[in-house]
């Protein structure tokens, strides 16, 4: 099948007569979602054990990783991409995340920090060359296949989100079969009542089950996630096609600089609807950070013990899985606000009951239950959100996408830099008062939608024919 499209205002356009086949579409789907995969199978996996493994120092690197991301969004997304296009871009920010990988073989101040930034500068280019890559292949393969390109691109997000969030499973998979491989004595000695909402960075010391694993156990997980990034950069090197063999070019006829990106980034801001999907993109950042620094440390380390934290998390690996394509699939059947709403109202329940549960080793269940609600609701929120950023800044991907990481990392920062400082009850409170207004500016952009739609249809009727 060829396509004919005129190149228009966009950043990315249509050339004349290019062949265009759904299947290689699909193809690179698999393979840029794959790369995630085994990307953050490293990343999350650590990610969920610094708290807990290197204290405050841990909570603090993830800090700088995100606080990296928060400057980087301003610039850097738009200018890498018109660079070295999505594809060298994939490839050259997800090299970034080796030297944090790496600093945790001599885990200081002075080599966990500055990898932590560079992890974070890498970070916002590569998000949003995925997210433009995913977005302006939707609209092709809905052209071809003469479908909706909301539905398209909700689609390849949920698939691309079901690898994603599979990461979750295999990295903490791995983490719990290597620091489970010795046996360990039981600790009888954990005052329950300081963990779960009570918990306090400031009792750390008096919890025997945070104790740090030996450093071989450390090392060994460690070398398996770097041997996993090498793979994923190798894997889109080789296989990812760039967006031109679709079509799909950059514009270059003005000159691009850095104070030209910077306006363009805060001019997304002036957009009413931008404004108002602010608080709800915070709150996506907020949840994953509280889910990282509280649930594995405050709930399942403080509890049970580190060695246990990846095999609980496993269950919200598989269930974060299964939801990413579920969701992402009867969206079209029942609409993004039905589906959201869903998502909406499991973060809330599994929220209320971190706040009054109080954990002990007899209820392993109810681990495994908030894991479950936190990963219908964090799917949920991605997919969603991803798809709401993609059709209504439809004609403004990069810039969208870039405020999206830069508010979604703002509300990681926040509670991040929070973390050692906040009680896990107070930080839980914060974040469920930030959802309440994320849902009334949602809900807000949903009407200013749905109106503008009507008056869109009304003066094409009484336009005359």
């Amino acid at each position: 099948m060829t396509m004919t499209t005129k190149s228009g205002p966009d950043t990315m356009c249509l050339e004349e007569e290019i062949p265009v086949g759904k299947w290689r579409i699909l193809k690179n789907i698999g393979i840029i979602s794959l790369a995630f995969l085994l990307q953050f199978t490293a990343f999350q996996g650590t990610g969920s054990l610094q708290s807990s493994i290197n204290g405050g120092l841990g909570t603090l690197s993830l800090s700088a990783v995100f606080g990296a991301i928060v400057v980087s969004c301003v610039f850097i997304p738009t200018l890498a991409i018109k660079k070295f296009t999505a594809k060298w871009t994939l490839c050259f920010s997800m090299l970034c995340y080796v030297p944090y990988l790496a600093a945790q073989f001599y885990p200081r101040t002075y080599t966990l920090i500055p990898a932590g930034v560079l992890v974070g500068l890498g970070a916002a280019p590569m998000w949003a060359a995925q997210s433009s890559y995913l977005s302006q292949v939707a609209h092709v393969y809905a052209q071809v296949t003469n479908q909706s390109v909301k539905a398209i691109i909700v689609r390849f997000f949920g698939i691309f989100y079901l690898y994603w969030q599979s990461a979750e499973l295999w990295g903490n998979l791995i983490s719990g079969l290597v620091l489970s491989s010795a046996k360990k004595p039981q600790n009888t000695t954990t005052d329950y009542t300081l963990c779960g909402a009570n918990f306090c960075s400031s009792n750390f010391d008096e919890i025997p089950n945070l104790d740090r694993p030996p450093d071989h156990e450390i090392f060994t997980i460690m070398g398996i996630y770097l041997a996993c990034i090498f793979l994923a950069v190798l894997l889109l090197t080789c296989f990812l096609d760039p967006l031109s063999t679709f079509g799909l070019k950059q514009r270059d006829e003005e000159k691009v600089t850095v104070g030209h990106l910077l306006v363009a980034t805060f001019r997304q801001l002036k957009r009413i609807n931008q404004m108002l999907l602010v608080p709800l993109t915070i709150f996506i950042g907020i949840e994953q950070a509280n889910f990282a620094a509280d649930l594995t440390q405050a709930f399942i380390g403080c509890t049970l013990g580190i060695d246990q934290i990846g095999f609980i998390l496993v269950g919200f690996g598989i269930c974060n899985s299964v939801c990413s394509v579920l969701f992402g699939f009867l969206t079209k059947m029942y609409g993004r606000i039905k589906i959201l709403l869903i998502g909406l109202f499991s973060i809330s329940a599994c929220y209320f009951l971190m706040l009054f549960w109080k954990p002990t080793p007899d209820e392993k269940w109810m681990f495994f239950l908030i894991c479950g609600l936190y990963a219908v609701g964090d799917s949920i929120l991605q997919i969603q959100m991803n798809g709401i950023y993609g059709a209504i800044f439809a004609k403004n991907e990069e810039a969208a996408f870039s405020n999206y990481r830069l508010w979604e990392s703002t509300g990681c920062l926040v509670m991040y830099a929070l973390s050692t400082t906040l009680c896990a009850r107070t930080k839980l409170i914060g974040a469920l008062g930030v959802l309440a207004i994320g849902v009334t500016g949602w809900t807000i952009v949903e009407f200013r939608v749905k109106n503008d739609k009507i008056s869109h249809e009304t003066k094409r009727e009484d336009s005359p024919t």
